[in-house]
């Protein structure tokens, strides 16, 4: 199938003299016809074709015009007969009605030379003017007269049926239900019943099909076709057997219903005049797919560029495809589709921070979150306060909770990101980091005004130069303010003076947070900057050398908090009682720490693990979540994880030696690359002690976030035990299936509902039973109920290069062969074994401690720079991520090698026939 470009034009109305040698316009040829020749300028093959235009229409109407009238006012709209005879008598009045002679002698002469005399033709109507036919607001879609296989000796009637049909019953009814002129006093204005008539080249289509670069029925940025044999007429109107096929998300995966097509429609062949009729379909033919992947590949790529051509506005497209195989495109329209309902939803970074099924305590939590942090930005962005103010619904739902999961949506980051002047400089980069196809969201804006960049990127360039002073003052902040709060009791302060502290607390936030995300920017900027100049410069190392460089950075909470478990463990290697207690319960409870807290096992490791929970202990699995509890918590979870680390030869001194030989053997690597004394290496290694300090700077600022949302979790498991005593709730924990509005509003009195048990009551069974999976990205266009997909995306779901091969991200280097172990849930145990290979669908910081016992890290989700990422760099195991599927495509217990530096990952056997244990699924979250 090829989509070759034409290689003559023929002038636009060059033929018609009442267009002169005017370009074809919306207006005196109607959208369909202006939009054809658009295309063919653009040089897409769009069959010949010529027009008469709407002065044509308006000449040859001039004497009908008072009966029109009198028959259009006489018509009751409420009748159906009384509009189908209206219209049939108007019908009637142009099949009688004679033409001009230079008309007819032009349109005869336009025949032969564009059509040819003996050659049959596509005779179409289309309405004109603003709200024409195949207008953004009004599609007009089938309510116009067209002919096929017209030749030239009938094609005056068939110009006067086309005429005719601007006065068709359901086109009458159509304008008189959207409120549009009817009467032909509006003939002369932009919004009458003005028509317009294009003769065509027939196309001997042997398949035809209609493209829709938009999901119609869910405004999704995908590519849906629905094609069948013979001519297109029978697939627009459902006339023979219809294939359709679904172009999913960015990588257009393909989802195919294939129909029986026992007919096809095709000229006949005894009446050549008389227009298409079905035929049979050979039998090898009829359950066979009328498109291949190569020939879907290829018209979703016609799509997009007749996409592009129309402003990005999506499309409705009519198509031919010749015995040859070459595309022949006969319609473009927009999509029929209010596009301000359409909402974009993504999962694809946030399950890092919300896995899984999350509580409604959580959820709204983390509603305030990032509208808190997010109004800062655009505030240090220079966003005025009447802007901000204004879209403050958007920050709002910067986030959703479908099926109790949260998803980011992805609308309200556009419309908030569009605040920004400098927004459409870096919007591709960030739709490829959130998973988007390039232009998939809403229409661009238009570029800024010159003055208005300029002082946008003036102040930008103002906060990257202050950014490392602004981050240290950051974290001298936060410090002054968690301090005497880090590990409180609240139990013995009033629950409003709890309620009060907490909002004083992110009233502090709201004024401070928002650096942490310009750092976000700054990274993720110099990491693309710096990958770049590598790849150009040293392109033989591949993508291995950036992340052993970034190995060896400065120390930072999130890699303290391991060291600290790690000093732990190294204690209970060196203690005979306490190594022997672990390993008679490698999962030990609340008895073991009451030993340990009572210093049954020695003061020195009593006060190293009190340490560790006054200092880090909000650092853990899921740790974002209100419904799990963390350290402080859980304390003898701290000694479970010791005891694993305490079984392994792992320890503090040996991971920074061994982090800084990597680092020193790539900084040779890069060195005898390109010259000790090169410039190229001198602006390399500024960069990469930026971006070392931004990561830094990054964790710290995480591990900070830990912080916070542990002492909310505080605030919220004592209210809950307080509400649980008062007799409110049946247990604490029910608190977390309440939002924070409806915790704080019971005690102040801005709550709505004192059945605080009946509202958590149903938002438990919520909870225990979500449903499926939704697919990563979705849209949704109307009610967001109503469209919420059935299940998660069919197709493939990760990529193989071949038998037994997958691929991902290559994130910190090494080849490893290995055992792996997919892990659905964290809080399970996992079989141990000493060539681990970790398996999951994301992690968070508090998978670190897990982490740290494999040899290896593969993550279905991340970046180069996200915490798992980093995390493999820094402790130097090998790590992929953006594995797509990589937890059903691996077997658990499988022998696997994988390679992080360049992201391969083959499966070498099968896991033996035994090794089959439960890690844990939905069913456990």
């Amino acid at each position: 199938m090829t989509t070759t470009r034409n290689r003559t034009r023929h002038p636009a109305g060059a033929l018609v003299p009442l267009l002169a040698e005017a370009r074809m316009t919306p207006e005196n040829s109607g959208h369909k016809f202006a939009r054809l020749a658009r295309m063919r300028e653009a040089g897409l093959t769009v069959p010949a074709f010529f027009v008469l235009s709407v002065d044509w229409h308006r000449r040859v109407t001039e004497p009908l015009r008072p009966q029109i009238d009198a028959l259009l006012r006489s018509a009751d709209f409420t009748e159906p007969d009384s509009l189908r005879a209206a219209a049939g008598r108007i019908r009637e009045l142009y099949a009688a009605v004679p033409l001009p002679e230079d008309l007819e002698q032009g349109m005869l002469a336009a025949f032969d030379k564009v059509i040819g005399p003996d050659a049959p033709a596509a005779v179409r109507a289309c309405t004109a003017g603003a709200h024409g036919e195949d207008s953004a607001q009004d599609p007009f879609a089938g309510l116009s007269d067209s002919f096929l296989q017209v030749r030239r000796a009938s094609v005056t009637d068939r110009v006067r049926a086309c005429w005719a049909s601007g006065h068709n019953a359901e086109a009458l009814l159509y304008r008189h239900a959207r409120g549009l002129p009817l009467d032909a006093d509006g003939i002369d204005g932009a919004d009458g019943i003005d028509v317009a008539v294009g003769i065509q080249q027939m196309v001997p289509a042997e398949r035809s099909f209609v493209m829709f670069t938009c999901d119609p029925r869910t405004g999704a940025a995908d590519t849906v076709i629905a094609a069948g044999l013979g001519l297109g007429e029978g697939v627009v109107q459902e006339k023979v057997g219809v294939d359709h096929y679904f172009l999913r998300g960015p990588e257009q995966r393909v989802e195919r219903v294939i129909a029986a097509k026992p007919e096809r429609l095709a000229p006949d062949p005894q009446r050549p005049d008389a227009g298409p009729v079905p035929q049979p379909v050979p039998p090898e033919l009829r359950d066979a797919p009328v498109l291949e992947d190569q020939q879907l590949s290829e018209l979703a790529g016609l799509g997009r560029t007749v996409q592009k051509l129309f402003g990005g506005q999506p499309q409705d497209i009519e198509g031919a495809i010749t015995a040859d195989g070459q595309v022949h495109l006969v319609q473009s329209r927009p999509v029929a589709l209010d596009l301000t309902l359409r909402r974009l939803w993504s999962h694809a970074n946030i399950t890092e921070s919300f896995p899984g099924a999350t509580t409604a305590l959580t959820y709204s939590f983390a509603q305030k979150f990032y509208r808190s942090i997010f109004y800062d930005l655009y505030r240090r962005l220079g966003v005025p306060a009447r802007t901000l103010h204004d879209n403050d619904p958007y920050l709002e739902r910067m986030i959703g909770l479908h099926r109790n999961r949260i998803h980011y949506d992805l609308d309200s980051w556009y419309r908030l990101h569009g605040q920004l002047a400098v927004f459409p400089y870096f919007r591709a980069s960030w739709e490829s980091m959130m998973g988007l196809a390039e232009g998939s969201g809403p229409k661009a804006a238009p570029r800024p005004s010159p003055a208005r960049l300029a002082r946008s990127m003036a102040g930008v360039v103002r906060l990257i130069a202050g950014h490392g002073r602004a981050m240290a003052a950051f974290e001298i902040w936060w410090e002054a303010l968690i301090a005497d709060r880090r590990g409180a009791d609240w139990s013995a302060l009033d629950p409003l003076a709890r309620i009060q502290d907490h909002r004083e607390v992110w009233r502090q936030v709201g004024n401070h947070w928002g650096v942490t995300l310009i750092n976000d920017s700054v990274l993720s900027t110099t990491a693309g900057i710096t990958g770049k100049l590598l790849e150009r410069w040293v392109p033989h190392e591949g993508p291995g050398l950036l992340s052993d460089l970034l190995c060896g950075d400065e120390s930072n909470r999130s890699s303290e908090a391991v060291m600290s478990v790690l000093r732990l463990a190294h204690a209970i290697r060196s203690d005979p009682r306490l190594s022997a207690a672990l390993r008679a319960d490698p999962d030990p409870g609340p008895a073991l720490w009451e030993a340990v807290r009572d210093g049954v096992y020695g003061e020195a490791f009593r006060a190293a693990a009190l340490e560790h929970l006054d200092r880090y202990g909000d650092r853990g699995l899921q740790e974002l979540k209100m419904e799990q509890p963390n350290l402080r918590q859980t304390p003898w979870v701290l000694l479970r994880m010791a005891g694993e680390y305490a079984a392994t030869t792992l320890d503090g001194p040996t991971l920074r030696a061994t982090e800084l030989q990597v680092r020193a053997a790539a900084e040779e690597r890069l060195t005898a690359a390109l010259g000790a004394r090169s410039p190229r290496l001198r602006l390399l290694r500024t960069l990469l002690a930026a971006l070392r300090r931004s990561i830094g700077h990054r964790e710290n600022s995480r591990y900070f976030r830990s912080e916070l949302f542990g002492y909310s979790k505080a605030i919220f498991v004592s209210l809950g035990e307080d509400l649980h005593a008062r007799g409110v709730l049946r247990a604490p924990v029910d608190a977390v299936h309440l939002t924070q509005d409806e915790l704080f509003g019971w005690y102040d009195g801005s709550g709505v509902s004192g059945s605080l048990q009946a509202l958590a009551d149903a938002r438990r069974g919520e909870y225990q039973r979500p449903g499926p999976d939704l697919p990563i990205g979705f849209s949704t266009l109307g009610p967001v109920r109503d469209q919420l997909p059935d299940g998660p995306a069919t197709g493939p779901q990760h990529e193989r290069h071949g038998d037994g091969e997958l691929s991902g991200l290559g994130s910190s280097g090494g080849v490893v062969r290995g055992t792996a172990r997919v892990v659905l849930d964290p809080h399970r145990p996992v079989e141990p074994c000493e060539d681990l290979i970790l398996v999951a669908r994301e992690t968070d910081p508090g998978w670190l401690f897990l982490m740290l016992g494999a040899n290896g890290l593969i993550v279905e989700r991340g970046t180069l720079l996200s915490h798992t990422a980093i995390t493999g760099r820094k402790f130097n195991i090998p790590t992929v991520v953006a594995v797509a599927g990589a937890t059903t495509a691996i077997p658990d217990g499988a022998l696997i090698e994988m390679d992080g530096s360049t992201g391969r990952i083959k499966i070498l056997a099968p896991p033996p026939p035994a090794a089959a244990p439960d890690h844990g699924g939905e069913a456990s979250r």
